[in-house]
């Protein structure tokens, strides 16, 4: 955002025009540009929110940039490529300035045009086969670099379950070299769920032993703002039963949630054990503005003991966490990130790790991010390359959005129409069509 001085744009201001607050908003940004990057990664709820708030505030102009081509948004919609479809005002930038080691940019400017034999065979002998082993080689080839060289390579996991491994593998590694101190705290984290609204609305995605947060009163459901262990699911009944943390048991039904709003009410996550060491690197999963811990940026473990953690934050701030703080529930180990957490950065060198048989995950468009990322050399660990091209190449990894798949069935619906008129010009009156008559004698 350029312009004028910062300031707050709250959600009050989407509920009416004629508020004070709203009047000082605009006066305040007046003259300002408002710039959103990875506008793909945007849904259709929020880019709605945005335009509201940036037509009601009178800015200049709100422009969005993106790649269609790339990752989208977790939840409905895919209103940046829509809008381009539509005619919206755009400028295409294809000069690639990231890539700065030309078989790199080569593989890059392949993968962006959806060749991917091409971009694998630009990247040569960097492409490493290491079959079931893939995780751990990667981890391998980033322990064995100089600390400074760690520093400025990243490791790129295509999907959560890979990331995981190779953050364990990296954390087994950094221990077993002495280069974790000896505090040591297991945790059970919740890991996100990412699921879009109407599919929280369906019984079906609530699996046993996972725990849902409510984020504000359900009445109609009997449900206050808290956490619920997910106890079992009736799929004929799309009925779900919730535990909270005194063992009180509810019956949630999902299918009553509103598929429209201004904030998800619910949130789905999975349970997950850690174990954090002295100097481990971590990420948070989750945001407390009050002590400025911020979802998805990373901090470093100082010590580990028996009365919380110590732990400095990417600025440098310092924070103690008791045992019992929520936080510590909402961070997970930061050596690798997955294709969602990559796409936006940047780095000087890389190591990816990507499966063929991860079938969601195995497509064009978490590939493309993958390969993207860095300036001066990648190297990626497959099970097997063959299998992975062949993966890739079959799946863009696109999402149609709700106007393509009104079109695609209006589309279908007249071709049905227009055949159908066909056939019925093409046949001719049963008493004129001598293919069905034959000839008789009458005698007198």
């Amino acid at each position: 955002m350029t312009g004028a001085k910062p300031v707050q744009v709250h959600q009050d201001l989407l509920k009416g025009e004629g508020s004070a607050r709203l009047e000082a908003a605009r006066t305040a940004m007046s003259g300002t540009v408002v710039v959103l990057d990875e506008a793909s990664m945007v849904g259709n709820a929020d880019m709605e929110k945005l335009v509201r708030l940036a037509n009601l505030l009178r800015l200049d102009r709100f422009a969005s940039i993106g790649d269609t081509k790339q990752l989208g948004a977790v939840d409905a919609g895919k209103p940046f490529d829509v809008m381009q479809q539509a005619g919206i005002e755009a400028a295409q930038m294809d000069t690639n300035l990231r890539a700065r080691d030309e078989a790199l940019r080569s593989a890059q400017r392949a993968a962006q045009g959806g060749r991917i034999s091409e971009a694998l065979a630009h990247l040569g002998g960097n492409v490493v086969a290491a079959g079931e082993n893939a995780a751990v080689d990667a981890a391998a080839a980033w322990l064995s670099l100089a600390p400074k060289e760690r520093e400025v390579t990243a490791i790129y996991a295509s999907g959560r379950a890979l990331r995981g491994e190779v953050n364990e593998a990296v954390q087994t590694g950094l221990k077993a070299n002495g280069e974790l101190g000896p505090g040591a705290m297991k945790l059970e984290v919740l890991s996100r769920i990412n699921l879009t609204r109407e599919e929280l609305r369906y019984a079906r995605s609530y699996a046993p032993g996972t725990v849902l947060e409510v984020d504000r009163r359900q009445r109609g459901q009997g449900l206050q703002k808290g956490s619920y262990a997910v106890v079992a699911t009736d799929l004929s009944r799309e009925r779900v039963t919730l535990q909270n943390e005194r063992g009180r048991q509810f019956e949630f039904r999902p299918g009553q949630l509103r598929p429209q709003g201004e904030k998800d009410p619910v949130k789905l996550y999975e349970r997950r054990e850690i174990e954090i060491h002295d100097g481990d690197r971590i990420r948070w999963t989750a945001t407390d503005h009050r002590r400025g811990l911020l979802n998805a940026d990373q901090a470093r473990i100082i010590s580990v003991d028996a009365k919380g953690v110590s732990l400095a934050t990417s600025v440098g701030v310092l924070h103690r966490l008791a045992p019992t703080d929520p936080m510590l529930k909402r961070l997970d180990l930061a050596y690798a990130l997955n294709a969602h957490m990559a796409q936006g950065l940047t780095s000087d060198r890389g190591i990816a790790v990507m499966d063929s048989r991860e079938k969601n995950l195995a497509n064009q468009q978490t590939f493309l991010v993958t390969i993207t990322r860095l300036r001066d050399r990648l190297t990626l660990f497959v099970d097997n390359a063959g299998k992975l091209e062949a993966a890739v190449e079959n799946n863009p990894g696109m999402k149609r959005s709700a106007l393509e798949t009104v079109d695609l069935l209006r589309n279908a619906a007249a071709t049905g129409m227009e055949r159908g008129r066909a056939a019925e010009a093409q046949l001719k009156a049963p008493e004129l069509d001598r293919s069905i008559s034959k000839k008789f004698d009458m005698g007198l």
